[in-house]
């Protein structure tokens, strides 16, 4: 019954997909202004939406995803308008048209789920049932006839997406004084929420590595330090690796905890000795509150932007979840190069 019911569901939406959306109304994010005016002290939208970010980015993405189906829809009419429009028909036969050609629906085909989901037509005829799945089938079929020639029409079209994903605008102002690498000047910035003791952080590292090295001076990392409940671990390595920072060696430092087994005091001190920094320093930093201070403000910002997993990746604003491959990330930062070099051509 549920792949009867699912097909027969799936069909229905790539119909209503192929009609909606008529209207041409565009929707703008809005301006930073002025909400309030406290004796003489303004306050603005985004310094309130910057209190409650962890609420708002729910809904933000949601609107993105509205946004994102209806410009899919209008895009599709655009392409099938100019195609009809090359051919003097209407859009209607076009329509017709993408969907005509041979279809065939076996017997087979149709007693195997007619077998499968017997249950669903016990009010019909076996006859009745079976007619009914024949035209379901028959249907999807013409269906995948013009997704397919609608593909084709996409792929001899030139698109552009530029609609902005729903992003964290308040973010670049909290990067502070978290270790970075890569160009101060770089158009793509990418700020890492880690832990050490997580192991999709730690497989996430070589795919960074590449990112950096395949983009240069075109993206800068930053990181934060996320160390989660559940790993024993995970404070005191942030602690330490705040502390490596301090003499200059974090990145070298968040390499080795990544590769070590072992994370317990005397294997961070060890590890710190080996790259060579100053035992005394690195130990009175280790149990500071100012090291503490350090990590608990990256965990308070996640907290903040509604982070509570590592790895979690921001991309100029764009919160991206969990360990992605270098795949990902490429079409993240190409999207992002090509905004900002369409902004300079303007």
């Amino acid at each position: 019954m549920k792949k009867y019911v699912i097909t027969t569901i799936y069909t229905i939406g790539i119909f209503l997909f192929a009609g909606l959306c008529q209207s041409k109304a565009v929707y703008a994010q809005p301006p930073v202004n002025v909400v309030a005016v406290v004796n003489g002290k303004s306050i603005t939208q985004q310094e309130v939406d910057e209190t409650i970010t962890a609420q708002i980015l729910p809904l933000e993405q949601q609107l993105y995803a509205l946004r994102k189906v209806a410009l899919e829809n209008l895009i599709n009419k655009t392409i099938l308008e100019a195609a009809a429009a090359k051919k003097s028909i209407s859009l209607e036969e076009l329509r017709k048209q993408l969907t005509a050609g041979k279809v065939e629906v076996s017997t087979a085909q149709v007693e195997q789920l007619y077998s499968e989901n017997a249950s669903v037509f016990a009010a019909m005829s076996p006859d009745e049932a079976k007619e009914r799945l024949r035209l379901d089938l028959e249907s999807q079929a013409r269906m995948k006839l013009y997704r397919d020639g609608l593909a084709e029409l996409r792929k001899n079209s030139r698109i552009e997406l530029l609609l902005a994903e729903a992003s964290l605008p308040s973010v670049m102002s909290a990067i502070g004084a978290s270790p970075t690498t890569g160009s101060k000047d770089a158009v793509v910035t990418i700020i890492e929420f880690s832990d050490f003791q997580c192991p999709y952080c730690r497989s996430s590292q070589s795919t960074l590595k590449q990112v950096l090295q395949n983009y240069g001076k075109q993206v800068r990392l930053v990181f934060k330090h996320l160390p989660l409940e559940m790993h024993a671990q995970a404070f005191g390595s942030a602690q330490a690796a705040v502390c490596a920072n301090e003499q200059g060696r974090f990145w070298e430092y968040q390499d080795a905890l990544f590769s070590a087994q072992d994370l317990s005091p005397t294997s961070l001190s060890k590890i710190a000795k080996h790259l060579g920094m100053s035992d005394a320093k690195f130990k009175a930093c280790v149990s500071s509150d100012a090291s503490r201070a350090t990590v608990l403000e990256d965990v308070r910002e996640a907290k903040r932007l509604g982070i509570a997993a590592t790895p979690t990746f921001i991309v100029n604003g764009n919160l991206v979840p969990g360990a992605i491959s270098f795949e990902e990330f490429k079409t993240l930062i190409e999207r992002e190069l090509k905004s900002a070099k369409l902004l300079l051509t303007r």
